[in-house]
């Protein structure tokens, strides 16, 4: 299994139905299914998250596969969050130069730092290792495209910019 996991990370893959983001409570969110070769991978996603008022911020995009072949569950394979609103610390997980590093801005979990190569599996606790992007992001479209290089999606413009809203009363309830 660990290599067909690396082969869907890997793969230079495409989006296949493009849809437009969902509202959930006050969550934007975003599934869309992907091609490898032509080919639907079936269970294997890419998935986007916003918090509908707060506008470039806090936005997470990831690739998931939910095969009930993963070793140790299923799930996020690899992830990107851009301009999160907290600190993340990678605990003393990862490899030696990672381990109890803060991230505090803009950080990408790699299916590499996050896999376990003695028990066969992603380390548990949700991707817990993440390293800081070295990519200045200015923008929803220019985070898309760093996505697309990171996920390898050749076809990653397809992706619409979320519609934020503004409210007023969501405001107050962050302080």
């Amino acid at each position: 299994m660990p290599d067909k996991l690396r082969e869907l990370i890997e793969s230079e893959k495409s989006i296949v139905e493009p849809t437009d983001w969902g509202r959930v409570n006050r969550c934007l969110e975003l599934k869309l299914p992907l091609s490898i070769h032509g080919l639907v991978e079936e269970q294997f996603f890419f998935r986007a998250t916003a918090i509908a008022h707060l506008p470039d911020q806090n936005v997470t995009f990831q690739l998931e596969y939910h095969g009930i072949r993963i070793p140790g569950g299923t799930g996020p394979l690899c992830r990107l969050e851009w301009n999160p609103r907290k600190i993340h610390n990678n605990k003393g997980k990862g490899p030696p130069d990672l381990r109890f590093l803060d991230q505090h801005g803009s950080h990408f979990h790699s299916f590499q730092d996050n896999w376990n190569q003695t028990d066969g599996a992603l380390l548990r606790d949700n991707l817990p290792v993440a390293r800081p992007l070295s990519q200045n992001i200015q923008g929803f479209r220019d985070c898309l495209e760093v996505v697309g290089n990171r996920f390898r999606i050749n076809n990653i413009n397809v992706v619409k910019t979320p519609e934020w809203v503004l409210d007023l009363g969501s405001l107050w309830t962050e302080y």
